[in-house]
């Protein structure tokens, strides 16, 4: 009988366990970036048409606009209740995650605001947009700033995608350069999670979304580190001017701007 008994019991438990951490995740505040709503990708479409789409023929003879050198700081989650129909989906996910006390946004949106001081030092006009990209939206350089959560407060570290479909053909360079200037400046190490959903982020669908950027703008979307993680929130929340740093020499190195 004993041995029955303590076999039954072992699976008592573990069912019992299995429930809690299933209960726990499903209504964790946190917000994973791989099930984000808002990194849903275009509809596949067949690289044999590409080259018959009108949107692909007007710009083959493209060229930049007039003007100062522009950039677009996103902050990602921030005024998500106030989207368009077309991004409906994304106000499931409030805002953000959360870590400190702090909602991404509000993190987000102090780190976007100090680095578009710093750049506007050097004559760059620096639009900082919320959840909701204006239609057709060009810059010479558009960066998506979110932070990731983890129900693992040991989990840490940031991560960059560019667009999968790049028609500037600039944006792999500014990526590479994003990851050297922030990991040297933050210590941050590399998280190599880098999904598909972020590679087609909603502001570089052109193809879906009315609401996204110019497919000749250069883009990445970086996840600055973990609401979750006290690690990085030693900088993205205590001393942002750590991040800001990183973004602002690696947007300054990409324009070739002294």
């Amino acid at each position: 009988m004993k041995p029955a008994y303590y076999l039954l019991t072992a699976i008592f438990l573990v069912a019992a366990l299995v429930a809690v951490w299933t209960v726990t995740a499903a209504n964790s505040p946190y917000r994973f970036t791989e099930y984000e709503a808002g990194f849903d990708e275009a509809e596949s479409i067949p690289e044999t048409n590409i080259s018959l789409e009108p949107e692909l023929l007007a710009i083959q003879d493209w060229q930049r606009p007039e003007g100062p050198l522009r950039v677009g700081l996103q902050v990602g989650h921030w005024q998500n209740e106030e989207v368009p129909e077309e991004l409906e989906g994304l106000k499931k996910n409030a805002g953000g995650a959360q870590g400190g006390g702090k909602y991404e946004w509000e993190v987000m949106l102090n780190i976007a605001t100090l680095a578009a001081e710093q750049l506007a030092q050097y004559g760059i006009e620096v639009d900082v947009l919320p959840t909701t990209v204006p239609p057709n939206y060009y810059a010479d350089a558009f960066v998506a700033l979110h932070a990731d959560g983890n129900l693992d407060q040991y989990v840490s570290g940031f991560k960059i995608a560019h667009p999968r479909r790049d028609y500037s053909g600039l944006s792999a360079e500014l990526e590479a350069i994003m990851y050297e200037q922030y990991e040297a400046a933050t210590g941050f190490r590399r998280d190599s999670n880098v999904t598909r959903r972020m590679r087609g982020y909603y502001a570089f669908n052109w193809r879906r979304y009315d609401h996204a950027i110019h497919p000749m703008t250069p883009a990445i979307i970086l996840e600055t580190g973990f609401l979750t993680s006290p690690a990085d929130r030693k900088i993205l929340i205590n001393n942002p001017q750590v991040a800001v740093e990183g973004i602002v020499q690696a947007v300054l190195e990409f324009l070739k701007v002294d």
